[in-house]
């Protein structure tokens, strides 16, 4: 072996032991490293219809309710202050059962801190919709106030949608040629009434 071979051969085995020490740190050092952990975001459904909730500003959450677009019913989202809807899905069923319902999820983005309400009513959205008020005079009476601005006076209607607040669908002709004591809205005769389904949440975003 040559003078030049001896010089080489010790330096080629070092620059071997600093290449595996250096591994071996990296990998201590990945070792070390701490697993990131990740808040499950909160996601609420029919059970917290009517309930208080409170989320982080900032921070996602879930809301899934059931619906069957076959049916032609499907829940009609109104937009809640402070919170950014990021999805707006139909989840299909997992089945291939005909007429089977599946699940209507949004994703929010809480935007500020304060209360709001997220508001969602289960119907036809080409049918028209209101609510039933009481209106105190010529002694009292019940009528519709329609979603489109205009106030209805059904002359007839059914015991069972005499509340007041009550969310409702209905289908209705204007009555020609008929006079009441009632100077409210225009006289109509219903035919078709039915109350709509209705979910609230009340989120605290804190």
């Amino acid at each position: 072996m040559n003078r030049s071979m001896l010089i080489l051969a010790p330096l080629a085995i070092l620059a071997v032991c600093l290449v595996l020490a250096a591994g071996c740190l990296q990998e201590q050092g990945a070792e070390k490293e701490p697993t990131p952990t990740m808040t499950p975001s909160p996601v609420f459904g029919p059970e917290h219809n009517g309930k208080n909730v409170s989320v982080p500003a900032g921070t996602r959450f879930s809301l899934r309710l059931p619906e069957n677009p076959t049916t032609g019913y499907m829940w009609n989202m109104t937009r809640p202050h402070g919170l950014a809807i990021d999805k707006d899905e139909f989840i299909a069923p997992d089945t291939k059962l005909v007429g089977a319902g599946g699940t209507r999820e949004w994703v929010f983005s809480s935007l500020e801190k304060g209360s709001t309400l997220v508001h969602a009513e289960y119907r036809r959205p080409w049918v028209p919709a209101g609510t039933i008020v009481f209106v105190p005079l010529e002694g009292g009476f019940f009528g519709i106030a329609g979603d489109d601005g205009k106030n209805y006076l059904p002359l007839s209607l059914s015991p069972e949608f005499k509340v007041d607040g009550l969310r409702v669908a209905f289908e209705a002709e204007e009555a020609p040629d008929t006079a009441t004591i009632q100077m409210w809205g225009t006289p109509v005769n219903v035919t078709f009434i039915e109350t709509v389904e209705v979910f609230d949440l009340h989120v605290s975003v804190t």
